[in-house]
């Protein structure tokens, strides 16, 4: 499916900006899903718990706390193939905002900008919600997409329209971040935000083309469609395994199911870059954590997920993580 190749070339330059960075990318990919030395397989998918553990792997090795910054500065958008144009060519830096919130799943699916208007101070907030999952985002993933974003605006609008302030968690310094931006940021709250002047919502993106911005539309359009629809598929497989063992759920019994076949089930999956295996393995990793989270007993996750000896539990847990489900516990990796 087309819209696969959109995330997989974002990834790959992601990791390009992590190599601008000096961090390695055999750690940062290794046990991951998808990868072959290092580079992600163009038309597959990588599920969200792949992507951020990429991005915590990337945040530990660097230990930078400006790196999401950094990344988010140096994105380059000519990465996210037909969303670039629409952006681009949107008729103001409002439509540019709505378009960006709305076809931001085709690049990742770790979450998307929602707005809120503030009438009374005349802003509008931009705020970053996570997709929720076993393991959180990383604060410098959302910093990354954040600043990616505001920058994206500064320079869509040939510098006339800025951002008035970012707006980091509580947990977070607001100084090293505001010294390095050169801008006002915020820490209040428990969300990723930045704020713009409603005055300049509607500030014109010159040279936009209103034939090329129609057709990208209707492209995009299309490919979100065949997105949802392959997450729908894919929501749909991993409910049946939730409830069906887990471990011992097979691809027969969950077909019938779904009113399928094996094979044309196998077959739909590929075509959305997964395959049932892979799906199941998701489901296994994200249940093992949830779980390891809530300080549940390790021989109770092996058995809740239908491991009959707690051995087995271990040897998959570390060939996921690449440590054991005891050291995880102890160091709280995740």
């Amino acid at each position: 499916m087309k819209h696969l190749w959109i995330a997989s070339t974002w990834i790959n330059a992601l990791l390009r900006a992590f190599d601008a960075a000096n961090l390695s990318r055999t750690e940062l990919t290794r046990d991951l899903p998808g990868f072959a030395d290092g580079d992600f397989t163009e038309g597959d998918r990588l599920d969200l718990l792949s992507a951020r553990l990429l991005w915590h792997r990337a945040s530990k090795l660097s230990g930078d706390p400006l790196l999401g910054c950094k990344i988010g500065l140096s994105a380059d958008y000519r990465s996210i193939g037909v969303l670039a144009p629409i952006i681009w060519h949107s008729s103001s830096i409002a439509l540019a905002l709505q378009n960006i919130a709305r076809f931001q799943t085709l690049i990742s699916e770790n979450g998307a900008f929602r707005y809120e208007i503030d009438e009374d101070k005349q802003l509008i907030y931009c705020y970053y919600e996570e997709t929720p999952a076993a393991v959180s985002s990383s604060s410098q993933q959302i910093l990354s997409v954040t600043v990616g974003v505001i920058n994206a605006i500064k320079t869509l609008s040939s510098g006339r329209v800025n951002a008035k302030s970012l707006i980091i968690p509580e947990r977070y310094s607001a100084g090293m971040i505001s010294d390095f931006l050169q801008m006002e940021v915020v820490s209040q709250g428990e969300r990723f935000a930045f704020t713009i002047e409603m005055t300049g919502l509607q500030t014109p993106i010159s040279g936009c083309d209103i034939t090329l911005y129609n057709t990208c539309l209707e492209y995009a359009n299309a490919l979100l469609n065949e997105k949802n629809q392959g997450i729908e598929l894919i929501q749909r497989v991993r409910r049946y395994i939730a409830h069906n063992g887990m471990l011992v759920a097979g691809i027969t019994d969950c077909a019938a199911q779904l009113n399928s076949y094996p094979r044309s089930l196998q077959r739909q999956l590929a075509d959305y870059g997964t395959s049932f295996r892979k799906i199941k393995e998701e489901v296994l990793k994200e249940r093992a954590l949830q779980e390891l989270n809530t300080g549940m007993e390790i021989k109770d996750i092996a058995q809740a997920l239908g491991y009959s000896e707690l051995s087995g539990f271990y040897r998959s847990f570390k060939i996921w993580f690449g440590i054991t489900p005891k050291k995880a516990l102890k160091d709280g990796v995740f």
